[in-house]
C-alpha cells in the first residue's frame, strides 16, 4: 500500500475513533446528569415538604412527622390510634401533648384528627388527593389550644395516609394532610402511633 493511502487511512481511522469517543463521553454525561437529577428530586422528596392543594404518595417525606398549624411549626409528642370497641371508630390523633395516663384523655391540645366513622382504618393506602374529593366515613380536623375555647377546624382537607403495620400495641405509616385554610395548615411524615382501646 503506497505511503500517502496508509496515511489517509490512518487519519480517517483516528478521526472516527476521536468522534466515537466524543459521543460516548457526551452520551454519559447526559445519563449522569439525568441520574443526578432523579437522585436529587428523590432527596428533595424525602427530606422536604410544603402545603398543596393536590397530594400523591411521593409528596410524604421520610422524616419523622411534623406539623405546621396556623402558621407555626408543632412537634408531635404523643400520636396514638384510638380503636372504639362500641362505636367502631377508628381514630388516629397527632398532639403536642400527653396524657396523663397511658390513652387517657388530652385536653386543650394543638392537634390533628383523622376518623374513619364506624370503620377500620386498615394496612395500606387511603387516598383523598384534592380537597374536592369525598372519602365516605372519614373526617379530618385541628384543633388549636385556648384558654377559654379550642378551635376546631371546619375546612376541606386532603390525605395520603399509608398504614404500612399493625399489631395489638402500635401502628406505624406515613401521611401527609392538608387544609384549606388561610395559613395553609398541614401535617406529614412518618409516624408509630401507640394503639388505644377505648
Amino acid at each position: 500500500m503506497p505511503f500517502y493511502l496508509f496515511t489517509q487511512y490512518k487519519f480517517l481511522f483516528l478521526k472516527r475513533f476521536f468522534a466515537f469517543t466524543i459521543f460516548i463521553f457526551i452520551l454519559s454525561s447526559v445519563f449522569i446528569s439525568c441520574d443526578k437529577t432523579d437522585t436529587e428530586q428523590t432527596e428533595i422528596n424525602n427530606k422536604v415538604f410544603s402545603w398543596r392543594p393536590d397530594l400523591k404518595i411521593t409528596d410524604i417525606p421520610d422524616t419523622p412527622v411534623k406539623g405546621f398549624l396556623k402558621g407555626k411549626e408543632i412537634e408531635f409528642t404523643y400520636i396514638n390510634f384510638e380503636d372504639w370497641r362500641g362505636s367502631g371508630d377508628n381514630v388516629l390523633n397527632f398532639s403536642n401533648l400527653i396524657p396523663k395516663n397511658s390513652c387517657g384523655f388530652i385536653e386543650n391540645d394543638n392537634s390533628f384528627q383523622l376518623m374513619k366513622k364506624a370503620g377500620e382504618i386498615k394496612v395500606g393506602e387511603l387516598i383523598k388527593s384534592s380537597f374536592d374529593q369525598n372519602l365516605d366515613g372519614f373526617t379530618a380536623y385541628y384543633e388549636i389550644a385556648d384558654s377559654t375555647n379550642p378551635v376546631k377546624s371546619t375546612v376541606e382537607w386532603n390525605c395520603i395516609l399509608v398504614i404500612t403495620a399493625k399489631n395489638e400495641k402500635t401502628i406505624k405509616g406515613k401521611i401527609a394532610m392538608c387544609f384549606k385554610d388561610d395559613t395553609k395548615s398541614w401535617i406529614a411524615g412518618t409516624f408509630e402511633a401507640i394503639r388505644c382501646y377505648n
